[in-house]
């Protein structure tokens, strides 16, 4: 019975950057005498313990302007929270519940679409008519019925308007509590 070949930690390591740097696992795997999959093992093992481990191995960067990080810090300070890189580690992690799509907002708006659609057609019809009897050099026919009709037809589309305004900065609120509760739970946590 054949005995298997045992790899050192060091060994282990050293398979890890080589395998980053491109090298294949059968190449690895005659270098240290051992199997392709054993190299595969050694690989996929070394990526779940940093995980597990928290090891931080992948960078972010944006460019932002001086008034939006001012504004940045602005907050950070007023949650007491010093360090940039915590902030956004910790809004990141807190991402998955903020960058969440709004079914709520998402079905208000097929809703207002809808009833736009509708307005639409009626400002049509009413174009429609009034073009007919320009091009017959008749005066259009305007009674106080569809000056009602365009009144109506106008206040619809304010009332459409706040009330997607509202939509919006509710939304938005909503945002910016989750992202400040996200925010307080550092703070609260470096204390």
């Amino acid at each position: 019975m054949a005995t298997r070949r045992r790899l050192t930690e060091l060994e282990r390591l050293e398979i890890v950057r080589e395998a980053q740097k491109g090298v294949s696992s059968l190449a690895l795997a005659k270098r240290f005498g051992v199997t392709a999959r054993t190299i595969q093992y050694t690989v996929r093992r070394e990526k779940t313990r940093r995980r597990d481990s928290g090891i931080r191995t992948a960078q972010i960067g944006t460019t932002i302007t001086p008034e939006e990080l001012n504004t940045f810090q602005a907050v950070l300070a007023r949650h007491g929270i010093e360090n940039r890189s915590d902030a956004m580690r910790r809004l990141i992690q807190a991402s998955n519940g903020i960058f969440q799509p709004d079914e709520h907002l998402a079905d208000e708006l097929k809703g207002f679409r809808a009833a736009l659609n509708r307005v639409g057609n009626n400002v049509t019809q009413i174009a429609k008519r009034m073009n007919e009897a320009n091009n017959k050099g008749m005066r259009p026919p305007f009674s106080d019925a569809s000056l009602a009709q365009m009144r109506s037809l106008a206040g619809f589309v304010l009332d459409f308007a706040d009330q997607v305004d509202l939509l919006a900065r509710r939304r938005s609120e909503g945002i910016t509590m989750l992202a400040n509760e996200a925010l307080k739970e550092l703070a609260d946590g470096a204390e």
